[in-house]
Order: C-alpha cells, then structure tokens, then sequence
C-alpha cells in the first residue's frame, strides 16, 4: 500500500547579473508571468540555466490550498482506495 501526498517546495534557477534590466524590464511588462515564463524568456536571450530544488522546503499542503482536490491518496495495487478530496 502507498500514500502519495501533496506538497509545495522551492525551486531555484540562476540568471546572470547582466540581464538584470531587460528581466525588470520583461517584469514590468508581464507582471502576472509565472516562473517557467521567465525561465523561457531567460533561455530565449541565451540563457541556459539549471534548476535545483531548494533542500528542506517541501510543505505539505492542505485540501483548501489545493483547490479542494486531494492531497491525499491511498493506493492498493495500483488503484486509489482513498483520497481526501475530490
């Protein structure tokens, strides 16, 4: 039997210091844009960054700040034999 559980953690990317002003500029421009939004911009402007994932953030989240979906899921041979959401 599993448990799969949902969490949220941190994730990280670097750009070098002199793409500071076009990134604030490419900001200013999409300020509702999401982290993959700037990591293509960064890689279409010769960017090639690497992702790390940021040790000891994982949070487990709850079924409210999942949008009332599961966060929880018991799985028996391959088939979920309960979920805590929908």
């Amino acid at each position: 039997m599993f448990i799969d559980y949902k969490t949220t953690v941190w994730e990280r990317f670097e750009i070098e210091d002199e793409h500071k002003e076009s990134l604030l500029k490419f900001l200013k421009e999409n300020p509702k844009t999401s982290a993959m939004e700037i990591y293509d911009w960064y890689c279409e402007n010769g960017g090639d960054p690497r992702c790390e994932t940021l040790q000891d953030t994982s949070e487990e989240i709850s079924i409210v700040e999942n949008g009332g979906s599961s966060t929880i899921e018991i799985l028996l041979n391959d088939k979920i034999i309960f979920e805590n959401g929908k």
